[in-house]
């Protein structure tokens, strides 16, 4: 290497944003490039951490297959490269004769995880919809197919605006279907590191999972049920701290009603019936219940694993009523375990905000007239949207960052209505399933290539995972560490909503550090309307989703590694005198749906002698839903999506690990690899979502894998309020592939 070359080496800081942990990075640059990724050992709060995801962001950026410049689809299915901005007006031609002739309702947006490069991405495209005076109808998401039980539950029981316990001192924690090591939720911060030191000060963790997942290795306690089952469980730990009297009866007096409501509803699920139902142990149940009231601090969270069965809503809402009753929520004069720091400074005051009913049966879906709710358009009816004739049929679709080809329950229905649609566009680094369906590929900047701050972790508590945040008053924020490669024609998600809302002659308007959701508002947001006459800058639109923040972004700005704020206050006010909302313990909806799970013995499907076993998801380190499983460093493992059994399962079917198998739901059929994985519940097959080929290319189970989506019907069942399938405990039958 010369002395000119050496010259050009240089270290750069950043934050990555392949997840919402936001990890800050170290970043190696020569000539420009970047050509190493490593957790910035000098953040003060990280300790050097990053995931293998974060590692590959070079491998990423560089890849020789990401999309550098526009593709318009040609009629023979090839596609081209043209300008971008040959592309935006083509599109907005399209979507205004769309709109002109079938109304706006036939636009719909469709945001992915692959905007988390800049958390303006999906609020620009909201923004759009609402520019065309359809929003929220036609702005679908992935949260109505993933967890949108969350906010619906806080909605009905009520936020405490101090928050919960923080983990780092709690001395139990139950991980309800959660697995934090891996995918990041609710311990954003070195999760490993996290949950081992936690451990160590003297946390009892129960972990209630069919998989002993990598959260659950240093668990005080693993409850392994039959999938589906989590209501029936957290119903049973209520029963026994009820009826035990294990609850804080003054806390509960002076912050909740409905616990009479709520202890008859629980009445019948005795440690016996919880057993007998979900196939666990009893005297587990009464094990986790004394363990959880007894200790000092702590907290029940759910996420994945417990909502893609049907009932993520009850769930959430029993997990909620836990933490209620044994008081597990921060006090006045404690400190607040998610201050605000880039977020807007507002009182944090110990005291709910009111339950609230977060649906409108007065404005129902075309598709099985499910009700307008907090969370958006049910993404789960889009494809029959789509494939659904008369007014209001979705023509065009926005694919912002996603990839509904292998994320929509039932493949083959979603890819007869990708295919069917007057005008595809796929917003996207690569051609991912849906962009090989698209009529358009837009490509976009991917994570080094644009800034970063950490306000979008701060704000996860607003959006559900209200375990979220950092639990000390810190802050980061990165410029941009690298340009797109030399000569490519890129644009940012939120740049192309805005450009062509422009072209419409569209007034997007932007709502900037909104501090809630929903009907629970701590602060709400500033109104931004964008220039049409100028396109904001990145870095513009940082300060008006910063706006208002309780440490100006210009002053985190002059802290390259992140910084903890010491000097802030955390300390939590009483109650105000005026404050008389109360969290709510017996909302009938959920009380309702309690004994229905009750009389159904958990109101979930079973296996049976036809469909032996049951397929659940699961999160894995290299891989963030389907995004990275192109990149040559992740890859280069394995591409394909192992299924996952229990050895005692291998050896009863006569397969070993390798073999490629089909496996067959009720409702469709795929192939995949076996994998032993002795920490799984016998009876139950372990894969990861996203995976998979098209339903009209060949199947590739050694390299793409198998689509798990192809096993869901969305139609056979499915949440009433936000309409999501079920999506894990299915049950299936596998059978070994004859090689041809």
């Amino acid at each position: 290497m010369t002395v000119s070359e050496a010259a050009t080496i240089e270290t750069r800081f950043g934050i990555c944003k392949v997840c919402w942990a936001g990890c800050p990075v170290e970043v190696t640059v020569e000539g420009g490039r970047a050509t190493k990724v490593v957790g910035d050992r000098q953040s003060p709060i990280y300790g050097g951490y990053t995931c293998p995801k974060g590692r590959a962001m070079p491998e990423a950026h560089y890849s020789p297959t990401r999309v550098l410049h526009p593709r318009k689809r040609m009629p023979d299915g090839s596609y081209i490269e043209i300008p971008m901005e040959q592309a935006l007006s083509e599109i907005a031609a399209r979507i205004e004769a769309i709109s002109a002739e079938h109304g706006a309702e036939a636009i719909a947006v469709y945001p992915g995880n692959g905007n988390l490069t800049n958390p303006i991405n999906p609020v620009i495209g909201a923004m759009f919809i609402m520019a065309m005076g359809t929003y929220p109808d036609r702005f679908f998401s992935v949260q109505t197919i993933d967890q949108a039980g969350k906010v619906i539950a806080q909605a009905l029981h009520g936020r405490w605006i101090a928050g919960p316990q923080p983990f780092s001192t709690a001395k139990t924690w139950i991980m309800v279907g959660t697995n934090p090591v891996i995918s990041k939720q609710g311990v954003m911060v070195n999760p490993g590191q996290t949950v081992k030191q936690a451990v160590k000060n003297g946390m009892k963790l129960i972990v209630i999972d069919p998989r002993a997942t990598e959260s659950t290795a240093h668990a005080f306690l693993h409850i392994a049920p039959q999938p589906g089952q989590d209501a029936s469980i957290l119903a049973g730990i209520l029963h026994v701290i009820l009826n035990e009297g294990l609850y804080d009866a003054d806390f509960v007096a002076a912050n909740a009603i409905g616990i009479d409501v709520l202890k008859a509803a629980t009445a019948p699920f005795t440690p016996e019936h919880v057993a007998s139902t979900a196939g666990i142990s009893a005297e587990d149940v009464v094990l986790a219940a004394r363990t959880f009231a007894a200790a000092e601090s702590g907290c029940v969270v759910t996420a994945t694993g417990a909502h893609f069965p049907l009932h993520g809503t009850l769930c959430e809402y029993l997990a909620l009523s836990l933490n209620t009753v044994c008081g597990r929520w921060v006090r006045a004069g404690e400190a607040h375990a998610q201050p605000h720091v880039l977020l807007p400074e507002v009182d944090i005051r110990a005291q709910p905000h009111a339950p609230y009913q977060p649906w409108d049966f007065s404005k129902t879906s075309r598709i099985n007239a499910l009700p307008q709710t907090v969370v958006g358009a049910p993404t789960g009816t889009l494809p029959d949207e789509i494939l659904t004739p008369g007014p209001g049929q979705v023509r065009a679709l926005i694919c912002s960052g996603s990839n509904p080809a292998v994320s929509l329950p039932d493949q083959n229905r979603a890819g007869r209505a990708l295919a069917s649609l007057d005008l595809l566009v796929a917003i996207d680094v690569e051609m991912s399933n849906t962009a090989r369906m698209a009529h358009y590929v837009i490509p976009d900047k991917m994570a080094l290539e644009t800034p970063a701050c950490s306000q979008f972790s701060e704000s996860m508590k607003y959006y559900g995972i209200w375990t979220g945040g950092y639990e000390q008053p810190y802050a980061q924020y990165a410029p941009a560490v690298v340009e797109p490669p030399a000569g490519s024609d890129t644009i940012e998600s939120w740049e192309f909503f805005y450009e062509l809302a422009k072209r419409l002659g569209k007034q997007i308007t932007y709502f900037g550090n909104a501090a809630g959701t929903g009907q629970h508002w701590d602060k709400a947001p500033v109104a931004f309307p964008l220039p049409l006459e100028r396109r904001p800058t990145t870095e513009e639109m940082f300060e008006a989703m910063c706006a208002g923040s309780r440490v100006p972004l210009a002053e985190v700005k002059q802290h390259r590694h992140g910084n903890v704020f010491g000097d802030l206050s955390l300390t939590v006010l009483p109650r105000a005198d005026d404050c008389t909302a109360m969290l709510q313990l017996g909302d009938p909806t959920m009380m309702a749906e309690l004994g229905v799970v009750f009389t159904n013995r958990g109101d979930t499907a079973n296996p049976s002698d036809e469909f032996p076993l049951m397929l659940i998801p699961r999160r894995a380190n290299e891989m963030m839903n389907s995004i990275g499983r192109t990149n040559p460093k992740l890859a280069a493992r394995r591409t394909h999506n192992p299924a996952y059994l229990n050895p005692a399962d291998i050896a009863h079917f006569g397969m070993a690990s390798g073999d490629i198998i089909s496996i067959r739901s009720r409702h469709g059929e795929i192939k995949g690899v076996v994998e032993a994985e002795p920490r799984l519940r016998a009876g139950t097959l372990s894969m990861s979502h996203c995976f998979g080929t098209n339903p009209d290319e060949v199947d590739d189970p050694l390299g793409q894998g198998g689509c798990t989506s192809r096993l869901m019907d969305a139609n056979a069942a499915f949440d009433p309020i936000f309409g999501q399938p079920r999506m894990g405990a299915i049950p299936v039958a596998i059978e070994a592939v004859v090689p041809a």
